[in-house]
């Protein structure tokens, strides 16, 4: 009888387990575990890459309109530039939560880890409205404060302060929104993550000529505008779940908030967080150090810095792909192609970013006149092109090495990586050019050229090791 039981619960649990992988082959993308790795990377890439592309052309025709508002007073686009290190804050925060929940889904889907999946986003989501919640109601508090400290003064701080208070409530929404796009991302749906973004811009760029100039809410409309088209990209997100479209299923049930699955997503995106912290923290550092030169070239620096998200997009959009492919490898057990994905990755970055780069130096003089009169502030946006752009290829290094760090499970070197080449190196060389060198606004960019182009050779050095160290723990 007891030999009849065992024989049934051993069928039972076979039949189990044919049905688990039934499911996550059904949902498996192709060509993840073999075959060419660079069709899948671009397969992967491509959609993140068109949805920042759209996000772009967000910022763009945002800095387009609030720059209308009066071109002859550069307050109104130098004024919510400043504020771009506390949304960076935010980013950084949210970024956290999306690679956690990311790189752990898709290490989840590698090990077929069915029972971890269906506790992400009950977790996730909790995370994202606690984190959200205690940012809004901080920033309200000290609103003036962090202002000031970014060093806005008269009409900069006007302009800084009514675009922030606006934007504020949009970072719940950001919350909520990157926990649903790291699932995506992870399982490599990344066609619903670049629709998401691209419903986000359109109804960004239509909002945003009605509420600046037809409601004239001048710069608090381009806060409102990007508020209510983030929160309509959600609910379509959020959409696909309810849809039943994805491995993670939602049951939108509070049982299924799980301490340990939020251990597992903090374990990954703290460090994440933390390194993007120091990232808005260096911002707000070359701030203060650009502004002590020349106002001008702080607003020549703000549009500067929208422009390069053109060189960053693609970047981040490789190095998304790679989070999703080298995790769900890694937790299948395949070193060799983790380290040939890196290597791929890597060149692709490399060959994007010197195109683009030569791009934006030849087309610099023809861009920024349409976004200031001022003749100084275009001469500091076009000289900065001209020396930095090239060098974002020491970026994208950095930035591919942290997220393959991060696909497998240990993001504490990325951290250090960017950790030193911030604090380390870039803000202490900016002010040794500065002011003991008086390389003037140069100095703010060699300093930045100096961290990236070490920071650069650092994770060159470490991947290469952690790489080899995997083929050898697999060869054991």
């Amino acid at each position: 009888m007891q030999e009849e039981h065992k024989e049934e619960d051993s069928q039972f649990s076979e039949k189990e387990h044919k049905e688990e992988d039934s499911q996550f082959s059904e949902k498996e993308i192709k060509g993840m575990f073999d075959g060419p790795i660079l069709r899948v990377l671009v397969n992967l890439s491509f959609p993140i890459f068109a949805g920042m592309m759209f996000q772009l052309l967000y910022s763009i025709v945002d800095t387009i309109w609030i720059s209308r508002i009066d071109l002859s007073d550069p307050s109104y686009v130098g004024g919510t530039g400043i504020v771009f290190p506390l949304i960076f804050l935010i980013i950084a925060i949210c970024s956290g939560i999306l690679i956690g929940t990311s790189s752990l889904v898709a290490r989840s889907i590698g090990k077929k880890e069915l029972n971890v999946l269906n506790r992400t986003v009950e977790s996730g989501l909790i995370m994202a409205l606690t984190a959200g919640i205690l940012f809004v109601l901080f920033g309200y508090i000290f609103d003036k404060q962090l202002i000031k400290a970014l060093g806005a003064r008269g009409d900069y701080y006007i302009h800084a302060l009514d675009y922030f208070r606006y934007i504020l409530p949009g970072s719940l929404i950001m919350f909520l929104g990157h926990v649903f796009n790291g699932i995506l991302q992870g399982e490599g749906l990344m066609d619903k993550v670049m629709k998401a973004m691209i419903i986000a811009t359109v109804m960004n760029i239509v909002l945003d000529p009605i509420f600046i100039f037809l409601l004239k809410l001048e710069v608090r409309g381009a806060a409102i505008a990007t508020v209510i088209s983030q929160g309509v990209s959600v609910i379509y997100v959020a959409r696909i779940f309810f849809m039943k479209k994805t491995l993670v299923q939602v049951e939108w049930k509070l049982k299924n908030v799980d301490f340990g699955v939020m251990k597992r997503i903090a374990a990954i995106g703290f460090p994440q967080t933390a390194g993007q912290i120091t990232m808005a923290v260096s911002f707000l550092f070359f701030n203060r150090i650009v502004v002590s030169i020349d106002e001008r070239a702080l607003t020549s620096f703000s549009i500067c810095g929208r422009f390069d998200q053109m060189i960053i997009f693609p970047i981040l959009a490789i190095a998304s792909a790679m989070v999703t492919m080298v995790g769900q490898n890694y937790g299948r057990g395949n070193f060799r192609r983790i380290r040939n994905i890196w290597r791929a990755g890597l060149l692709l970055a490399l060959a994007v970013v010197s195109v683009l780069a030569a791009v934006m130096v030849i087309f610099a003089p023809r861009i920024y006149p349409f976004f200031t009169d001022i003749d100084e502030v275009v001469w500091y946006a076009v000289r900065q092109t001209r020396i930095v752009e090239f060098t974002f290829i020491f970026a994208a290094i950095g930035i591919l090495a942290r997220s393959n760090f991060q696909a497998l499970g240990n993001p504490v070197p990325a951290l250090t990586i960017t950790i030193l080449r911030l604090a380390g190196i870039a803000i202490p060389m900016a002010y040794i050019y500065v002011h003991l060198l008086d390389w003037g606004i140069y100095g703010v960019w060699f300093g930045i050229i100096t961290g990236n182009g070490i920071g650069a050779v650092i994770s060159l050095v470490w991947v290469r090791r952690t790489m080899k160290r995997l083929v050898m723990d697999k060869t054991k």
